[in-house]
């Protein structure tokens, strides 16, 4: 148990990992626009903040006032030492700065340092301003002042001045401005990576199967990958690829326990729905149909995601192409019949009903409508197989009132989509028509640092502006 805890909590942080890189190259543009911003921003405050500074610097020996002792080195060297321990405490004492403000007239006394060489009795002193003139002529203050303070520390000494600056001319630091880009650009950048650390913990996603079966209590019936998209391909269908490609097999895999669990139960009505918009259903459930088709059931496909209808778009080749003029919203006004509407593919066996467009109209009315249920009871008598490709069940009514037709029901989640309470809410949407959920087809799988399962397919989809009467996505 403990060696099966570390390891979740290894794919834990790896999972978070591969999290951080995704959401990252993701808001790539974003990171550069904040650390360009930073470094900007940061370089301006500084450069208003910044005033050179000049330093004047004397150095000094001591040599003591009692011409007893004057003449005696050892003494000298010793008061040096003294002198140089005391120096930094009488700098900063009251008594020193009341006397040199008195003497210049200046409210305050600007940065002093002093230091002492290691081999000899020789002093440095420094004093650091924004003012080149006033840091003179605050060191010849503290040379002029100090013997009279030091007089009560070490008795009476003379500074004996060796070598002094001058007025200062240049300053003793500049501005860089390569320094504060650089220094506002790794400040940008943290701030980036909070950003999308944050975005990361908030999500609450399923990013694997071992998730999924915590946060669901339904099966996961089949992982399918990820697959590069062209113009030439827009929609992966399971026919346009190699019969040993990963998503083919994955396809097949999902077909063959949806099936399985279908027939044990005598369903022919497969209902087909996702959490959100953009967790790739219509695709699944048109591969899914053109697996069975493959195999020599008779399937027919019916689009009842009448708000953003998109089977007709998957299936359409230029050397078939499919039209929707015949279509379900027509049936439902009364316009049509059933076999009006019905259109082979370029599959044998697979066929559709496309949902059309209505316009404005009160779509979860229609689906409800009794002329709905009769479609439902001929196509079952009909066809082997009768999928519902409906609108997602967690911000739409629309899935739950299809619901109450079908027989049994298959959920898409989109790898790392979704939000947990979404899909929660969806699959409970569906459940609460007493629909039976015979499991989760887990889309869009990548395989990541951590080392799992993944081809992946993130295509565009159609949905990047889908309008369902909820809203618009950009």
């Amino acid at each position: 148990m403990e060696n099966e805890e570390k390891e979740r909590q290894e794919l834990d942080i790896f999972i978070l990992l591969e999290d951080f890189l995704r959401q990252a190259s993701r808001m790539w543009l974003m990171g550069l626009i904040l650390i360009l911003l930073c470094s900007a921003g940061f370089t301006f405050l500084q450069r208003r903040s910044y005033y050179p500074s000049y330093e004047a610097h004397a150095s000094f020996t001591v040599r003591v006032a009692n011409p007893l002792y004057a003449s005696v080195s050892g003494y000298n060297e010793k008061t040096a030492q003294v002198m140089a321990d005391t120096f930094p405490s009488i700098l900063t004492s009251n008594l020193l700065q009341r006397r040199v403000m008195e003497k210049l007239g200046i409210t305050g006394v600007p940065s002093m340092t002093v230091t002492a060489s290691a081999e000899s009795s020789i002093l440095t002193l420094t004093v650091r301003d924004s003012d080149p003139q006033r840091a003179y002529d605050v060191l010849n203050a503290v040379m002029e002042c100090y013997p009279e303070v030091a007089e009560f520390v070490v008795g009476s000494t003379v500074l004996v001045l060796l070598d002094e600056s001058g007025v200062p001319t240049e300053p003793v630091t500049s501005f860089s401005y390569k320094s504060n880009l650089v220094k506002g650009a790794i400040i940008g950048g943290f701030l980036w990576c909070v950003i999308v650390a944050f975005l990361i913990l908030v999500k609450n996603t399923i990013h694997n199967e071992e998730e999924l079966h915590r946060t669901l209590n339904t099966p996961c019936l089949g992982q399918i990958p990820m697959v590069k998209l062209t113009r030439k391909m827009p929609y992966p269908l399971l026919h346009r690829f190699k019969s040993d490609s990963g998503f083919g097999e994955a396809i097949r895999l999902l077909r063959l326990r949806v099936e399985k669990a279908m027939e044990e139960e005598g369903w022919k009505v497969l209902l087909v729905s996702s959490a959100i918009p953009g967790e790739g259903k219509t695709t699944v459930s048109t591969n899914l149909a053109a697996s069975l088709a493959q195999k020599g059931k008779r399937v027919l496909l019916i689009d009842c995601d009448l708000r953003n209808p998109s089977v007709v778009n998957v299936l359409t080749t230029k050397n078939h192409p499919l039209v929707s003029s015949n279509n379900m919203i027509d049936y439902m006004r009364g316009k049509i019949k059933v076999m009006d509407m019905i259109q082979p593919t370029e599959l044998e066996n697979l066929f559709i009903i496309p949902a059309g467009s209505g316009g404005k109209a009160d779509y979860s009315s229609m689906l409800t409508n009794e002329r709905m249920s009769l479609l439902i009871r001929a196509a079952r008598n009909l066809y082997d197989c009768v999928i519902l490709d409906t609108p997602p069940c967690s911000l739409l009514a629309d899935a739950a009132e299809v619901a109450e037709l079908a027989e049994c029901g298959l959920m898409v989640i989109r790898q790392d989509y979704a939000a947990r309470d979404q899909i929660l809410d969806g699959i409970q949407r569906l459940g609460d028509g007493k629909l039976p959920i015979i499991g989760c087809a887990f889309n869009s799988i990548r395989k990541g640092l951590s080392g799992g399962y993944g081809y992946g397919y993130g295509y565009g989809y159609g949905y990047g502006g889908y309008k369902y009467g909820y809203g618009t996505k950009k």
